[in-house]
């Protein structure tokens, strides 16, 4: 029961109501669903919880450089107080998914670290009729250390909704995304969905650039049976950044293919391509003639660059009595990182939760991601993170939580590279049957 309880919530949120109603299949990647949600029926109710944590974290790097003219990497122990809300609650037509974390950071010496992150993942799902469903999705917040923003509770997949991630500088950033959809349903096996999102991202320092963009996009799926089903999809992006001159248009099309193996585990493809049309600017050599006049031997000009990248993902994931696991590729378009502007990436990654014995629970993830512009001259981002964190229950309000995190990125050519560590341990508050379950 408890299992069928969570297919149901991630079926609405993710693939529209009208699946969970109709048909339970296999996972329509087209649509956004998120890597993985925790198992077990208990896990899914509304519960808030408040943590004090010791903490201890390499890399620090902040928006400036030192006398010596280098980017700072700083270390500094401290304390966090995190709190939030996080889980499902249900009516007879509605859906509500919810993870709010907030939390405030000090530092015992690097004061000018301190500072106070927030995220908000939500998800409202409402099904006037057997046929129709209707979807709200918000992902917004603020963070000067991103570290753990979207490690847990995802009811879609960050980079659908083009959350910032891959920082290089632990600036503050603000950011929103709204998306919307509308699936209908024309039969058990045919289903439509139409939707559009737009997002805002906006930092502090005026060295890094902000982005605004929104996206249209539709798809038509077609159930083969209980454990198959095909489709295809389209979407148009455009974004235009701030503090730089530049905007991209962005065309993707793609065919879907989705498979349920077994009573668990779930198989999605999705392959298709992109035309990404890119105006920026670019440095070039000014003519030795026109450099003698004026004095300069290099200027800036327009450039327009239009290419065509392999646009695609495959998710393997399985869901367990009380645990989740789930491997991911991805390849296509992004925003960048206010660095890198309209940019080719490709992620790779992974995430495990358990929940044993009725007291613990644990989370591992890693993954990798890079970036390549296409249109700046600039080398190429690559990243690396790993981390693992657990809680124990010591009765039915109390817990004891610890998280460990490392972070490799290079970019540049390798001119910024970091080794960055978080590991942090306290105790929490949150009431409930089982463990809390952070990760």
């Amino acid at each position: 029961m408890r299992r069928l309880i969570l297919l149901a919530a991630v079926a609405a949120l993710g693939n529209g109501v009208a699946q969970r109603v109709e048909y339970e299949g296999p996972t329509i990647l087209s649509r956004g669903l998120g890597p993985a949600l925790q198992g077990g029926g208990s896990l899914l109710r509304l519960r808030p919880f408040l943590s004090i944590t010791g903490v201890y974290d390499t890399g620090l790097t902040p928006v400036a450089v030192d006398a010596s003219g280098r980017i700072p990497n700083v270390d500094a122990y401290g304390a966090n107080l995190e709190f939030g809300a996080l889980g499902y609650r249900s009516w007879r037509h509605t859906l509500l998914g919810l993870d709010y974390r907030g939390g405030f950071r000090h530092y015992n010496q690097n004061t000018y670290y301190d500072g106070s992150d927030h995220s908000l993942t939500l998800g409202l799902t409402y099904q006037p009729t057997r046929r129709v469903a209707y979807s709200f999705r918000e992902a917004a917040g603020t963070y000067s250390r991103n570290y753990g923003l979207y490690s847990g509770y995802t009811y879609f997949d960050p980079s659908f909704a083009d959350v910032p991630a891959n920082d290089l500088f632990n600036g503050r950033t603000y950011y929103a995304s709204t998306m919307g959809d509308l699936t209908f349903l024309k039969s058990p096996r045919l289903s439509f969905n139409i939707g559009g999102s737009g997002l805002v991202v906006r930092r502090r320092s005026s060295a890094l650039i902000g982005v605004t963009g929104w996206t249209g996009r539709g798809d038509v799926q077609y159930r083969l049976g209980r454990n198959a089903a095909i489709g295809g999809d389209y979407d148009f992006t455009h974004y235009e950044f701030t503090n730089a001159f530049g905007a991209s248009d962005i065309h993707t099309v793609a065919v879907d293919l989705s498979f349920r193996l077994g009573r668990a585990w779930d198989l999605g493809f999705r392959a298709g391509g992109a035309r990404v049309e890119t105006l920026g600017l670019q440095r070039v050599a000014v003519d030795p003639i026109i450099a003698a006049i004026i004095g300069r031997t290099t200027g800036i000009e327009a450039v327009y660059r239009l290419n065509y990248i392999p646009a695609g993902e495959v998710r393997l994931s399985r869901a367990f009595r009380r645990s989740t696991l789930s491997f991911g590729y991805q390849s296509g378009v992004s925003p960048g990182n206010g660095i890198y502007l309209t940019s080719r990436s490709q992620s790779a990654g992974f995430g495990y939760s358990h929940t044993a014995f009725r007291r613990w629970n644990f989370g591992a993830s890693g993954g990798y991601s890079s970036y390549s512009s296409l249109a700046q001259m600039i080398g190429k981002y690559q990243s690396y993170n790993a981390g693992a964190g657990f809680t124990f229950q010591m009765n039915s309000w109390l817990h004891v939580v610890g998280r460990y995190d490392a972070r490799r990125y290079d970019a540049g050519q390798a001119i910024v590279r970091r080794l960055a560590h978080s590991a942090s341990l306290g105790i929490a508050f949150s009431p409930g049957e089982l463990p809390l379950s952070l990760w």
